[in-house]
């Protein structure tokens, strides 16, 4: 196999398993942090992804990286399910959060019915379930659920604080807060800028 055909072959298959998908170049560039214009160039053969590119979207298809240099005539496996696991999972992760949360719960109403702020058991669920969320979203997600998720456990856990230590100047816990999302807004957006760089 030449290189003509190599890039040929791939181009074929990333379109191929693009269609089946039933995503856009546009769509498909978001889910692998690429632009739509490296996607168009890589199916019309006129470049070729790197091998991590080429990996990521391997996971994102359910299939394998030789997968794409599969000839025309050979079958192509079709796609499992690893699109539904990548929420299933994340899904059942934080419901294991909130079951082990209103366990806790009922046992200390149950046993420590003297314990009158039981309640923050349940509250604290919800920056344990950002950080499960976060975790899935660094392994599986693109950058805009990263954001979403590093948020959501940043102004979750000033909550908790505000309410676990309920004195006036905990309101300063939100500046914080609000210091936290700015950083990682630019953290984020200069991860993002690196990748758009290095195509």
């Amino acid at each position: 196999m030449d290189n003509e055909s190599i890039k040929k072959t791939i181009a074929n298959n990333i379109a191929w398993y693009r269609k089946q998908n039933k995503l856009t170049q546009a769509e498909l560039a978001a889910k692998i942090n690429y632009s739509d214009k490296s996607i168009s160039k890589w199916e019309r053969a006129e470049g070729l992804p790197d091998i991590c590119v080429l990996s990521s979207m391997a996971e994102l298809f359910g299939v394998t990286v030789d997968d794409f240099l599969r000839g025309e005539n050979e079958p192509k496996p079709m796609k499992g399910y690893p699109n539904t696991q990548r929420i299933i999972i994340p899904m059942m992760a934080m419901g294991l959060v909130w079951l082990v949360a209103a366990i806790l719960f009922f046992s200390a109403t149950v046993f420590l019915p003297e314990l009158d702020r039981a309640w923050l058991i349940i509250i604290y669920a919800v920056p344990l379930s950002c950080i499960v969320s976060m975790v899935f979203a660094e392994l599986w997600w693109p950058i805009i659920p990263r954001i979403l998720s590093a948020s959501a456990l940043i102004w979750s856990l000033s909550v908790c604080c505000f309410l676990t230590f309920p004195m006036h100047r905990m309101a300063t816990i939100f500046i914080i807060a609000g210091i936290l999302q700015i950083l990682t807004l630019l953290w984020y957006t200069n991860i993002a800028g690196k990748r758009k760089r290095s195509k």
